[in-house]
């Protein structure tokens, strides 16, 4: 069986399901107890209709959702990679790229989405920087943490075994930081889904979080819920498809 037969079948998979269910029996019963009405808290049977009514839109924005998740997240990989390796060699670069890391991410993304709109016009490029602008910070301060924190006698016996500094790198530094680099991937793909959904939010015409904002200007209930479980399901996938690749990626390099 492949490791990702072996992760559907495993633990994990029960977990979720086993959470899922919770969730809608006490959804169920606060709705059966409390007799809220249709308008306010739909019932799990009527969410599903809508999923099932809905499903055309629902699949066409949650691809463009998708779409836009996978390229902020990659472009937040390979940028935050590249800038924390200087960081991590350079004291001065360091010190200098902190404030403005911490600062860029201390102004709400939503007060940056109408000059994003002004520099890249409306469009997915424009949902994709939101993103990237959220989700390349905990890349950057994760991967520096694991270059910064390997043991230096490992690096000495590189040295005294005549490697050379990209050779140290590749071979002792990379492997070492790789789980911290990892666990930044994957808080970095939760960040992606909720940039994304704000740069849709913000600049709308297309994807799940228009559709959100949509179904709540027509106060249709039942299509807002259906629009958030899209979300969590496609948040929840994409989330594992990097668990995934974690554990592959530690299997290779323990």
């Amino acid at each position: 069986m492949s490791s990702l037969g072996r992760w559907i079948g495993g633990q994990t998979a029960f977990w979720y399901v086993l959470a899922i269910a919770l969730v809608v029996a006490v959804w169920q019963g606060v709705v059966l107890v409390g007799r809220t009405p249709d308008y306010l808290l739909p019932t799990p049977a009527q969410v599903v209709e809508a999923l099932s009514t809905y499903r055309e839109p629902l699949l066409k924005q949650g691809w463009v959702t998708l779409r836009g998740i996978l390229l902020a997240f990659g472009i937040s990989a390979v940028l935050g990679v590249l800038l924390a390796i200087p960081m991590a060699f350079s004291r001065v670069v360091e010190r200098l790229g902190y404030p403005l890391l911490v600062m860029t991410q201390a102004v709400p993304k939503v007060a940056l989405g109408p000059l994003f709109i002004v520099w890249f016009g409306f469009g997915l490029m424009t949902n994709v920087l939101i993103a990237v602008s959220v989700a390349i910070f905990p890349i950057i301060v994760n991967t520096v943490l694991g270059l910064t924190t390997i043991d230096p006698d490992l690096v000495r016996l590189g040295r005294s075994m005549g490697a050379s500094r990209w050779r140290l790198f590749r071979l002792v530094r990379l492997p070492t930081a790789l789980p911290s680099v990892l666990a930044g991937l994957k808080v970095a793909i939760t960040f992606a889904v909720i940039g994304v959904v704000v740069g849709e939010f913000i600049v709308g015409g297309a994807g799940l979080g228009y559709l959100t904002i949509s179904a709540s200007g027509n106060q249709n209930v039942p299509l807002l819920f259906a629009c958030v479980i899209s979300l969590a399901v496609l948040a929840v996938l994409v989330f594992a498809a990097v668990e995934l690749l974690e554990r592959l990626a530690l299997r290779r390099h323990p």
